[in-house]
């Protein structure tokens, strides 16, 4: 695109979708992640991984109201539970769009009202950097529905039967403005667009609760549950519809991970706070009723405290950032990383092509090995459950999937150690010509014309 001066509307990259309409709802944020790079290389684009995660837990900060030593524990929580998530992809601007507008909703409903009319530039922008705006419009919904039950019910509404009107109306365009991109009303079907063979895409599966990295975001469930329990304080339909939805999309697939966090931090600040008085009166901790009233009551230390404490934290944290980018970004860490060993045999041998490849490396051959098409890449939208199920066919080296390397004409395949499909290639007359321990590499002999 950039080259081109054009919005890559069409598949270029594969042989299995070459020409192929594509909707390509991340082509704002892929141009600026490009720029990035010709200005200053991997090391400018992990800065803007951690500048941008940085904002996301800033705007989460501010929507809290709460005591800062409660804040600033929710905040850590956040950052340790969203860390699988901080990578240099366009749902990371999805997270910054999502947080900016639970914010903003947030202030429209409890503290001053909004110009609601923002909402339109805020869903255009979402509409061209990534397609989790639908977590945006569940959002609004959430907002509208539960205002609506909590006028019927009586449950301290903030908003008025007409104010919802009002926010409905501005929900509605700002849905429809979601379509002013280069797909137009197309890209609305990415949300809806369901893959059937998901069990190869880590991201769409269920969290494993098995493994560390999903433990952080039980420790939410379980504050979102303790809070709400004892804060003895009502709890909004517009909160409770927000957690239910989005620990409801959590437990569905780890891509909403980082969405589930944004979202329910705040709920559970909101009642944590009135929860802490109630546990600082238990008759084993009156003679600390003192110091934790202190804690906990909401009120905020000196402007001088506020100041030495921030500015040791800006200092440190901006100096974690610098050091962690430049660490990360290093040719050493980026070989370490990925399966440069495999491409640079690629590059110097120059195999007859073409190149069956992992999933999950995909996007990377792509942009590592130009002259070889790939099978198939991350962009599943695009390959849809018959490329998916063929891919998968291949890989677990069933009769169909060795059909399939014929019939595609397949003379080098490229996986991960682990797949089935490597132990019956030697037997069928493959050569191994490459292996480490993250790709083997096999090539068809003789290559097929």
């Amino acid at each position: 695109m950039w080259h081109q001066r054009t919005i890559l509307l069409k598949d270029v990259f594969s042989y299995t979708r070459y020409g192929a309409t594509w909707i390509n709802a991340f082509w704002l944020s892929d141009l600026a992640m490009y720029g990035l790079w010709k200005i200053g290389s991997f090391f400018f684009i992990t800065i803007m991984v951690a500048l941008i995660a940085v904002a996301v837990m800033f705007i989460i900060y501010k929507q809290m109201k709460g005591a800062f030593y409660l804040r600033l524990p929710l905040i850590l929580l956040g950052i340790i539970s969203i860390a699988a998530n901080w990578s240099a992809r366009p749902q990371l601007l999805s997270f910054l769009l999502l947080a900016f507008l639970d914010y903003f909703l947030y202030t429209h409903c409890h503290i001053k009202r909004q110009p609601l009319w923002y909402l339109i530039p805020i869903f255009i922008v979402w509409g061209n950097v990534h397609g989790g705006f639908i977590w945006g419009i569940l959002v609004l919904l959430a907002t509208i529905v539960g205002e609506v039950f909590d006028n019927l019910f009586n449950n301290q509404p903030s908003l008025q039967w007409k104010e919802i009107g009002s926010l409905s109306l501005w929900s509605i365009l700002a849905g429809l403005a979601i379509s002013i991109n280069p797909d137009g009303i197309s890209l609305w079907r990415l949300p809806f667009y369901q893959i059937q063979v998901s069990f190869s895409i880590v991201e769409w599966l269920s969290p494993d609760f098995h493994q560390i990295y999903a433990h952080p975001l039980l420790w939410i469930l379980f504050l979102l549950i303790i809070s709400i329990a004892y804060s003895k304080k009502p709890l909004s339909f517009v909160d409770l519809l927000k957690g239910l939805g989005f620990t409801y999309l959590f437990f569905v697939a780890q891509r909403n991970m980082g969405p589930y966090a944004i979202i329910v931090i705040p709920i559970i600040e909101r009642h944590l706070t009135p929860a802490t008085t109630f546990f600082a009166k238990a008759p084993f901790l009156e003679k600390f009723n003192a110091k934790t009233s202190q804690l906990f009551t909401g009120k905020q230390p000196s402007e001088k405290f506020n100041f030495i404490i921030n500015t040791l934290l800006v200092g440190v944290l901006a100096t974690l950032i610098l050091v962690k980018a430049y660490a990360a970004s290093t040719p050493q860490v980026m070989e370490e990383q990925t399966p440069s060993g495999a491409i640079q045999w690629v590059k110097d041998n120059k195999p007859r092509g073409p190149l069956f490849n992992s999933y999950y490396w995909g996007g990377y051959l792509t942009w590592e090995l130009r002259d070889y098409p790939v099978f198939i890449d991350g962009r599943a939208d695009l390959y849809g459950d018959e490329i998916l199920s063929e891919w998968s066919e291949i890989v677990n080296g069933t009769d169909k999937g060795l059909t399939l390397l014929d019939v595609y004409k397949i003379n080098l395949v490229f996986l991960e150690p682990n797949y089935p499909l490597l132990d019956k290639l030697s037997q069928l007359g493959w050569e191994k010509v490459y292996g480490d321990s993250k790709i083997i590499i096999y090539a068809r002999q003789p290559p097929i014309p």
